[in-house]
Formats: C-alpha cells, sequence, structure tokens
C-alpha cells in the first residue's frame, strides 16, 4: 500500500533546476532573447529599423587619413576656381548661369502645385527722355557724399547707360508689369546698341526702380520743377512736361 508521501509526490512533481534557468531566462527584461514582452516571438524584421545602412557602415568605417586627403583635395579644388573665376570674367559668368539655372530648376520644382504668384508691379515712373533723366541723375549725383555715387560722378557712360536703362523699362512698363531682364536687355540691344550680361540688366533694373523711389532723381515728384507730385493718365503719355509754359496774364 503506498505511502502519503507517494501519493503527494506524484500529483505535484517536483521542480529541477532547469525550470528555474528557464524562468530566469525568459522572465527578464522584455521577455529574453526573441520574444517579445509578452512571451511571444518577435516580428521578422523588427530589429532593422536600429541597423546602420551600408553607406553609414562604410562612412564610419573609412580611414581617417583618407578622408583627410578628400577634404584637402576639395578645399585645393575650391581655391583654384576661386582665383580662376577672379581671373577670368567669362569663367566667372559661367559660373554664374549654372547657379541661376540650378536656382531656376529648384525653383520650378518647389512650385509644383502651389498657385501662380502675382506679376510683379513695375515702378512708376515720369515720362522723360534719355537727355533729361540724364541730367536729372548727375544733378543727383552731385549732392549726394556716399562712394558710390562718387565713383559714378567719374564714369558719365554709366550714368548714360542708367538713363537709356530708364526709358527702355518705362516702355516695357506701360501695362503696369516690371519687365523681365530678357526683354530689358533685348530692348538695350535694339534700341540703344547695348550689350549686356544677365547680371548686368539686373543690376541695372534694381538702379532703375531704385532712383525712382522717393527722394530719387526719377521718382515721379522729381520730374517737375516745383518738386510737386504729378498725376499722369497711364494711356497717355506726360509730354507738356518737357514743353515750355504759355506766359501766364
Amino acid at each position: 500500500m503506498p505511502r502519503e508521501q507517494d501519493r503527494a509526490d506524484a500529483r505535484f512533481p517536483a521542480m529541477d533546476d532547469s525550470d528555474h534557468q528557464d524562468d530566469g531566462q525568459n522572465g527578464g527584461k522584455d521577455g529574453g532573447l526573441g520574444e517579445s514582452r509578452d512571451g511571444g516571438p518577435l516580428p521578422a524584421g523588427a530589429d532593422q529599423a536600429h541597423r546602420l545602412t551600408a553607406d553609414e557602415l562604410a562612412f564610419l568605417l573609412r580611414d581617417p587619413m583618407l578622408r583627410a586627403r578628400e577634404a584637402e583635395r576639395a578645399a585645393k579644388s575650391n581655391r583654384s576656381r576661386t582665383e580662376r573665376r577672379a581671373a577670368d570674367p567669362a569663367y566667372a559668368e559661367r559660373l554664374r548661369a549654372g547657379d541661376r539655372e540650378r536656382q531656376r530648376r529648384r525653383r520650378l520644382r518647389d512650385s509644383i502645385g502651389r498657385p501662380e504668384p502675382p506679376e510683379p508691379v513695375a515702378a512708376d515712373l515720369p515720362d522723360l527722355t534719355v537727355a533729361r533723366a540724364e541730367a536729372l541723375l548727375a544733378d543727383h549725383l552731385d549732392g549726394n557724399p556716399s562712394a558710390q555715387a562718387a565713383q559714378l560722378r567719374g564714369r558719365p557712360d554709366r550714368i548714360r547707360l542708367y538713363a537709356e536703362a530708364f526709358v527702355a523699362y518705362r516702355v516695357l512698363s506701360t501695362g503696369g508689369v516690371r519687365p523681365t531682364r530678357g526683354a530689358l536687355a533685348a530692348l538695350l540691344k535694339s534700341r540703344f546698341g547695348r550689350t549686356v550680361t544677365p547680371s548686368q540688366v539686373q543690376k541695372l533694373r534694381d538702379h532703375v526702380e531704385g532712383f525712382a523711389m522717393a527722394g530719387g532723381p526719377w521718382a515721379m515728384e522729381a520730374s517737375h520743377p516745383s518738386g510737386i507730385a504729378r498725376t499722369r493718365n497711364p494711356r497717355k503719355a506726360d509730354t507738356d512736361s518737357h514743353a515750355p509754359r504759355p506766359p501766364r496774364p
């Protein structure tokens, strides 16, 4: 007849040391290796997000001497390009043209899906001949103490170019829209025989608009001797400002 202890051992078998070791391994942080927190297996590729890419590994494992040589070559190339750009105007213009083209493509990419921007408004210019615009600009520069004005005073050819750009700008802006650089350069070429680069025509347009601001020589109020602003019909040129006034009774 079995004893009471034998019957108890049969109903409740004793746990050996391997059971305790398994509990210690699987009961650790995050459910142990290869298992989730709830004890189930981890999904395939769950640890891929924390792995470095091949490019990242190649960058980190590069030879420091190789990186130093690459940096030295890049610095030497930049110095050579800067020196050639300063000595060769044609090369410098090609670099600027490449930069403008890259900027244009980037703006086109950025503008995809966006509404069209409004057309820029042209500066309001008085009706002046080239000679009158040149005389007003020269008078303005004579009374200006800035270094730029002093430099322009010694360049009558540049003052003449500004006056021609003023007339070309005004002709192209009759519809109230700011002239493009291409149209301004084409009119300067056909009407005045001036050949200008894109960067030069950009500066000419900016100078014309700057001199047309309040207080400038080509502001609307500056075209009248009394200094009072005159209103003009955009459909009709203000030509009577150049004609002599009849004597008052």
